[in-house]
């Protein structure tokens, strides 16, 4: 007795105290259009609810089943559709994969199916309690489920684990209605593919598509990389010594080299498209003027953060635009005793590139837009001497400038993760 009444203690409490999380989203009852506003209970479902709790505009708590419901969803976060469906309920973990090419549908289940991409087509998903997910699309009122199978079989006394990925096949044949050629041979059954390429499909056929990603599964996305390149940075250089004549002008050679890294983070809900951007590089400028046989390195320090938006392809290469800031500070001049004026000077940055895998090439605009010192362009003012001579070099910096880089990956999050799963 005692035993039943702790147990109905421990009951009463948790129901008292379980979280609930009321924010903005909406439903759509069952044989009905309207579509209600209020609050709901979100519970950043790891696996596809079965029942919802909503408050109406009046207060009015009320709990709904799915079988209740045509639609629901968080605003500006999640949107379920619900429809019954034909399962395929074939294992999918290694250690309950089954022998043979049969598999195991069960007719008519009741799902509410997270809404990933909203179109013509819909592209939905569906996680069940075995961890499996599923990928469904809408043709008319018709939901598809696109069919990963993975099985066993004997051959030669030996057993192997075998995908027929039947989704390319469905896949391949539901994009011939697009007029452009789209590979799907190349796709995974993974979320952020198969959005990619129905993303690609709703361009192509020209309809307006919306996203929705699961907030659980909206990771930030890092990366870290090398970049090399070249810049057309030139400045013009003005030499004069006090004691003899020996003044001339010139600028500095292009193109010149930089080296150094970079690092973006981005939000798993774009997947990918909007990225912030820090780039950290030394470049080096030479300085040569052959008729006096004079030759000097000046270095500086870029700092440049950037905003980028990369574009959807229906090829690997994907082309981004980007813009941004590009902090330009003077390092080192080898023989300098005293600097004077602006060594700080920032730059409106303009890009365009491509991505292939790792591989990003970028080209940058760039224009000075003001130093640091009240504003003005001002020049660099270097003092030095060379045995009994003073010598001063003025480095007046160029307006305009262009330059190309390109950036290996070395980590990217999102790869990672994927290849985990």
């Amino acid at each position: 007795m005692k035993l039943l009444k702790a147990l109905l203690f421990v009951c009463i409490s948790f129901t008292t105290f379980s979280q609930k999380n009321y924010t903005r989203g909406f439903i759509i009852l069952k044989n009905q259009t309207d579509t209600l506003k209020g609050l709901i209970d979100d519970q950043n479902w790891a696996i596809n609810p079965r029942t919802i709790n909503f408050k109406t505009a009046d207060d009015l708590e009320q709990s709904y089943d799915i079988d209740q419901l045509k639609a629901f969803g968080v605003q500006e976060k999640e949107s379920y559709l619900v429809a019954k469906v034909d399962l395929d309920i074939t294992p999918v973990a290694k250690r309950n994969l089954l022998f043979g090419r049969n598999l195991q549908i069960r007719k008519d289940t009741l799902l509410a199916f997270l809404v990933l991409l909203k179109a013509d087509y819909n592209l939905l998903h569906v996680r069940d309690a075995t961890d499996k997910d599923h990928f469904f699309y809408t043709d008319g009122d018709e939901v598809i489920e696109l069919i990963n199978h993975i099985f066993l079989e004997s051959k030669g006394g030996k057993t192997y684990e075998l995908n027929n990925k039947t989704y390319q096949k469905q896949l391949e044949m539901l994009f011939n209605r697009c007029g452009k050629k789209m590979r799907t041979d190349n796709i995974g059954y993974q979320i952020n593919e198969l959005t990619d390429k129905f993303i690609q499909f709703s361009e192509c056929i020209g309809c307006n598509y919306t996203c929705y990603i699961k907030k659980q599964k909206d990771n930030a996305v890092f990366t870290f990389g090398v970049m090399a390149g070249v810049s057309s940075d030139k400045n013009a250089f003005i030499h004069e010594s006090v004691f003899d004549n020996t003044d001339f002008e010139t600028k500095t050679n292009a193109p010149n080299t930089m080296v150094g890294l970079n690092a973006s983070i981005s939000s798993r809900r774009n997947l990918n498209r909007n990225s912030f951007l820090l780039e950290s590089y030394i470049t080096r400028e030479r300085v040569k003027y052959e008729p006096d046989n004079f030759s000097a390195d000046i270095y500086y320090l870029n700092i440049s953060p950037r905003f980028r938006h990369q574009f959807v392809s229906m090829r690997r290469i994907n082309p981004f635009l980007g813009g941004g800031i590009n902090a330009k500070y003077f390092m080192n001049y080898a023989e300098a005793i005293n600097i004077f004026g602006a060594r700080l000077n920032f730059m409106a940055v303009g890009e365009a590139g491509l991505k292939w895998n790792n591989f990003l090439l970028s080209a940058n605009a760039k224009l000075i837009a003001f130093t640091t010192k009240r504003n003005v362009r001002e020049d660099l003012l270097i003092i030095y001497y060379d045995g009994s001579k003073t010598i001063a070099e003025t480095i007046q910096p160029q307006k305009f400038t262009f330059q190309i880089s390109l950036t290996y990956l070395l980590y990217n999050s999102a790869n990672k993760r994927k290849t985990k799963k």
